[in-house]
């Protein structure tokens, strides 16, 4: 059983039938979503923006996960006590019909999901993986992102709901929409620059009102 940073886009797309559109309404509606931000939240993301571009050309993995990526999600507070939370490190495993209409039992490792659950996930909505590029041949975060979604889509018993994720390479952050067989991923957004963070914490939020409506 392949562990889920082993799994590469096209691998991904051949071994379940998924194929990447260019877009949809659910994905249009979630780019074009935007809401009230306070003053403290811009304040907290553009002080978190000065800080990543000084410094993520020379931050490890853990370093931008840690002092850049969780301080943003955490903007939008991922949290509901007894309904849902963000967990770190988490493990999933799922069943998974692949395009010869044979089981194939998946199991891997996430970097970050938001879900059901107060101990260990129960119905996952949101995904992040992220990469620092120092090795471009040995990763394919976007592949990491989709089997991880593949296996919440199998994990959501029946809802039918489409899953929401989120790779970034360094400063650049892509966000994508898996429904039914089809996914589609977002413009890059760079990080480092204002504009596009405060799009960033926009998709953030549409996501929590996502799952705040469906849990």
């Amino acid at each position: 059983m392949k562990s889920f940073e082993k799994w590469k886009t096209e691998e991904v797309e051949r071994t379940f039938g998924i194929a990447q559109r260019e877009s949809c309404a659910l994905m249009e509606d979630w780019l074009a979503y935007q809401t009230p931000l306070t003053p403290i939240e811009l304040s907290r993301a553009d002080d978190l923006r000065k800080r990543h571009k000084d410094f993520v050309n020379f931050w490890a993995e853990e370093d931008i996960k840690v002092f850049f990526l969780m301080p943003i999600i955490d903007i939008v507070y991922f949290y509901d006590l007894n309904r849902y939370r963000t967990f770190m490190e988490a493990t999933l495993e799922a069943n998974l019909t692949d395009a010869q209409n044979e089981t194939q039992k998946i199991r891997g490792r996430v970097e970050m999901l938001v879900a059901t659950g107060k101990q260990d996930p129960q119905t996952p909505f949101f995904f992040l993986n992220e990469y620092k590029p120092r090795n471009k041949s040995q990763s394919d975060p976007q592949g990491q992102l989709l089997i991880s979604m593949l296996a919440a889509q199998a994990l959501n018993n029946g809802k039918n709901l489409p899953i929401y994720g989120l790779y970034t390479i360094g400063q650049n952050w892509y966000f994508v929409l898996l429904e039914g067989k089809f996914y589609y991923i977002s413009k890059q957004f760079d990080a480092t620059d204002m504009e596009d963070l405060t799009q960033v914490l926009y998709l953030l939020k549409f996501v929590k009102a996502h799952i705040e409506r469906n849990i």
